[in-house]
Protein backbone atom coordinates (compact mmCIF):
# COMPACT_ATOMS: atom_id res chain seq x y z
CA UNK A 1 0.00 0.00 0.00
CA UNK A 2 1.62 3.46 -0.95
CA UNK A 3 1.13 6.44 1.58
CA UNK A 4 -1.18 8.48 -0.44
CA UNK A 5 -3.79 5.45 -0.07
CA UNK A 6 -3.18 5.46 3.84
CA UNK A 7 -5.50 8.09 4.84
CA UNK A 8 -8.23 6.49 2.67
CA UNK A 9 -7.84 3.02 4.46
CA UNK A 10 -8.22 4.96 7.45
CA UNK A 11 -11.77 6.78 6.90
CA UNK A 12 -13.18 3.43 6.04
CA UNK A 13 -11.86 1.68 8.67
CA UNK A 14 -13.41 4.23 10.79
CA UNK A 15 -16.27 4.30 8.41
CA UNK A 16 -17.11 0.36 8.97
CA UNK A 17 -15.88 0.68 13.03
CA UNK A 18 -18.85 3.24 13.54
CA UNK A 19 -21.66 1.19 11.30
CA UNK A 20 -20.66 -1.79 13.36
CA UNK A 21 -21.06 0.35 16.13
CA UNK A 22 -24.56 1.75 15.46
CA UNK A 23 -25.61 -1.85 13.90
CA UNK A 24 -24.85 -3.12 17.54
CA UNK A 25 -26.90 -0.43 18.82
CA UNK A 26 -29.20 -0.87 16.88
CA UNK A 27 -30.08 -4.57 17.41
CA UNK A 28 -30.00 -3.98 21.36
CA UNK A 29 -26.94 -5.92 21.95
CA UNK A 30 -27.03 -4.38 25.30
CA UNK A 31 -30.56 -4.96 26.33
CA UNK A 32 -31.35 -7.67 28.62
CA UNK A 33 -34.51 -9.44 28.12
CA UNK A 34 -36.70 -9.54 31.80
CA UNK A 35 -35.48 -11.95 34.54
CA UNK A 36 -36.37 -15.44 34.38
CA UNK A 37 -37.50 -15.17 30.55
CA UNK A 38 -35.83 -18.74 29.13
CA UNK A 39 -37.12 -20.19 32.06
CA UNK A 40 -40.54 -18.91 30.96
CA UNK A 41 -39.61 -19.85 27.62
CA UNK A 42 -39.02 -22.98 28.38
CA UNK A 43 -42.36 -23.59 29.89
CA UNK A 44 -44.61 -21.94 27.40
CA UNK A 45 -43.25 -23.99 24.82
CA UNK A 46 -45.32 -27.16 26.42
CA UNK A 47 -48.85 -25.66 26.66
CA UNK A 48 -51.54 -26.63 24.91
CA UNK A 49 -53.44 -23.10 24.74
CA UNK A 50 -52.70 -20.13 26.95
CA UNK A 51 -55.39 -16.98 26.90
CA UNK A 52 -54.87 -13.70 27.07
CA UNK A 53 -57.70 -10.96 28.25
CA UNK A 54 -56.97 -7.27 27.36
CA UNK A 55 -58.08 -4.55 25.03
CA UNK A 56 -58.18 -4.51 21.39
CA UNK A 57 -55.89 -2.02 21.51
CA UNK A 58 -53.25 -3.23 23.92
CA UNK A 59 -53.19 -6.63 21.53
CA UNK A 60 -52.64 -5.03 18.40
CA UNK A 61 -49.95 -2.68 19.87
CA UNK A 62 -48.02 -5.55 21.40
CA UNK A 63 -48.35 -8.31 18.98
CA UNK A 64 -46.37 -7.32 15.46
CA UNK A 65 -46.65 -10.29 13.35
CA UNK A 66 -45.44 -8.21 10.57
CA UNK A 67 -41.86 -8.26 12.59
CA UNK A 68 -41.38 -11.51 11.81
CA UNK A 69 -42.91 -13.55 14.38
CA UNK A 70 -45.06 -16.56 13.80
CA UNK A 71 -47.76 -15.00 12.26
CA UNK A 72 -50.83 -14.63 14.95
CA UNK A 73 -53.82 -14.69 12.62
CA UNK A 74 -55.50 -17.93 14.17
CA UNK A 75 -55.39 -16.34 17.19
CA UNK A 76 -58.09 -13.54 16.61
CA UNK A 77 -59.42 -11.74 19.45
CA UNK A 78 -62.92 -12.43 20.69
CA UNK A 79 -65.07 -9.85 22.21
CA UNK A 80 -66.05 -10.71 25.56
CA UNK A 81 -69.59 -10.36 26.36
CA UNK A 82 -71.27 -8.65 29.25
CA UNK A 83 -69.66 -6.28 31.54
CA UNK A 84 -66.00 -7.49 30.16
CA UNK A 85 -67.14 -6.95 26.79
CA UNK A 86 -68.20 -3.49 27.57
CA UNK A 87 -65.26 -2.17 28.52
CA UNK A 88 -63.79 -3.06 25.13
CA UNK A 89 -62.20 -6.56 26.29
CA UNK A 90 -61.05 -9.22 24.48
CA UNK A 91 -60.08 -12.82 24.85
CA UNK A 92 -56.91 -14.52 22.54
CA UNK A 93 -56.37 -17.95 22.89
CA UNK A 94 -52.46 -18.77 21.43
CA UNK A 95 -50.59 -21.95 21.52
CA UNK A 96 -47.49 -22.53 23.38
CA UNK A 97 -45.23 -21.46 20.39
CA UNK A 98 -47.40 -18.62 19.44
CA UNK A 99 -46.93 -17.92 23.24
CA UNK A 100 -43.15 -18.11 22.84
CA UNK A 101 -43.31 -16.00 20.25
CA UNK A 102 -44.72 -13.67 21.58
CA UNK A 103 -42.95 -13.57 24.69
CA UNK A 104 -39.76 -13.00 22.85
CA UNK A 105 -41.72 -10.15 20.71
CA UNK A 106 -42.31 -8.30 24.12
CA UNK A 107 -39.17 -8.78 25.84
CA UNK A 108 -37.66 -7.16 22.59
CA UNK A 109 -40.04 -4.13 22.92
CA UNK A 110 -39.01 -3.99 25.92
CA UNK A 111 -34.78 -4.23 25.66
CA UNK A 112 -34.65 -2.54 22.51
CA UNK A 113 -33.68 -5.12 19.92
CA UNK A 114 -33.73 -4.68 16.31
CA UNK A 115 -37.36 -4.54 15.38
CA UNK A 116 -38.82 -3.09 18.63
CA UNK A 117 -41.21 -0.32 19.11
CA UNK A 118 -40.02 2.16 21.26
CA UNK A 119 -43.63 3.78 21.91
CA UNK A 120 -44.77 0.57 22.86
CA UNK A 121 -42.31 -0.25 25.57
CA UNK A 122 -44.58 0.74 28.58
CA UNK A 123 -47.48 -1.62 26.43
CA UNK A 124 -45.04 -4.49 26.29
CA UNK A 125 -43.80 -4.26 30.23
CA UNK A 126 -47.51 -4.29 31.63
CA UNK A 127 -48.64 -7.14 28.76
CA UNK A 128 -45.24 -9.56 30.02
CA UNK A 129 -45.78 -8.35 33.41
CA UNK A 130 -49.50 -9.47 33.25
CA UNK A 131 -48.03 -13.09 31.42
CA UNK A 132 -44.68 -13.48 33.59
CA UNK A 133 -46.43 -14.68 36.48
CA UNK A 134 -49.08 -17.26 34.95
CA UNK A 135 -46.53 -18.73 32.92
CA UNK A 136 -44.13 -18.62 36.45
CA UNK A 137 -46.71 -21.17 37.92
CA UNK A 138 -47.13 -23.75 34.97
CA UNK A 139 -45.40 -27.19 35.70
CA UNK A 140 -43.93 -29.07 33.06
CA UNK A 141 -44.64 -32.13 33.03
CA UNK A 142 -48.22 -31.96 34.58
CA UNK A 143 -51.17 -32.08 32.98
CA UNK A 144 -53.17 -28.87 33.54
CA UNK A 145 -56.62 -28.48 35.17
CA UNK A 146 -57.30 -25.71 33.17
CA UNK A 147 -56.45 -23.42 30.77
CA UNK A 148 -53.52 -20.59 31.99
CA UNK A 149 -54.81 -16.68 31.81
CA UNK A 150 -53.72 -13.55 31.97
CA UNK A 151 -55.91 -10.86 32.35
CA UNK A 152 -54.80 -6.93 31.85
CA UNK A 153 -57.82 -4.93 33.22
CA UNK A 154 -56.62 -2.61 35.81
CA UNK A 155 -59.23 -0.34 37.91
CA UNK A 156 -59.62 2.29 40.10
CA UNK A 157 -60.47 1.60 43.78
CA UNK A 158 -63.62 2.63 44.96
CA UNK A 159 -63.24 6.33 46.35
CA UNK A 160 -63.81 6.74 50.02
CA UNK A 161 -64.27 9.72 51.55
CA UNK A 162 -60.84 10.44 51.89
CA UNK A 163 -60.09 10.40 48.38
CA UNK A 164 -62.04 13.32 47.94
CA UNK A 165 -60.45 15.55 44.93
CA UNK A 166 -60.72 18.57 47.20
CA UNK A 167 -59.24 17.09 50.66
CA UNK A 168 -56.66 19.29 52.35
CA UNK A 169 -57.36 22.07 50.05
CA UNK A 170 -58.52 25.19 52.30
CA UNK A 171 -60.40 27.51 50.09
Amino acid sequence: MTTQHRPQVIRIARAAALLAATLALAAGCDGEPPAGHEIRINKAVGVASFKITCTRDLWDRTSHPEYGAESFDDAKPRKLAGAQGERGLVEITLTGTQLVDYLDQLAMDIGGGLFARGEDKPMAQRMYAAIAPVVDRIQKDTPPTEVPVATVDDAIAPAGPEASPTAGIRT
